[in-house]
């Protein structure tokens, strides 16, 4: 094998390595695109944090969920939001089949804030104990 013939085969290679990372990039950034602007549309859906149909939270380790009743359905509308606020996931069960829009993989991509206080205050009122609200925001600090 030539020199030139090695040299156009790394080089062709590398081309082939710049275009993956390229699309991937590209691909990462319309995913992230996609998941803000379904969540978006749950958050404009549920209006205000407090309204009158919260109705019910989860508590997980790397977020926590408010979710919200639609008609009969206790649990139509869910945001989910990380320590920092962010909205990380949203899920629309108001349809028979659910859709789910989620950032979890990588939070830092959402676009969507909330006041983290208010989710921390209304997180209380539903019944989480406020040591593990402190815990929650003392180990996102460290």
């Amino acid at each position: 094998m030539t020199a030139h013939r090695v040299a156009a085969i790394l080089l062709a290679a590398l081309l082939v390595i710049v275009g993956l990372v390229y699309v991937g990039s590209w691909e990462r950034e319309r995913h992230a695109d996609e998941q803000a602007r379904g969540m978006g549309m749950v958050l404009a859906a549920v209006g205000p944090l407090d309204g009158q149909t919260l109705s019910a939270f989860r508590y997980l380790q790397n977020f926590q969920c408010l979710a919200y009743r639609r008609d009969r359905n206790p649990v139509a509308l869910e945001l989910c939001f990380d320590s920092e606020g962010r909205v990380v996931e949203a899920l629309d069960r108001r349809s028979d089949e659910p859709k789910i829009w989620s950032l979890r993989e990588d939070p830092t991509r959402s676009t969507l804030r909330v006041d983290r206080r208010e989710v921390d205050r209304l997180l209380v009122r539903m019944g989480v104990p406020p040591r593990l609200i402190r815990v929650l925001h003392e180990r996102a600090e460290s």
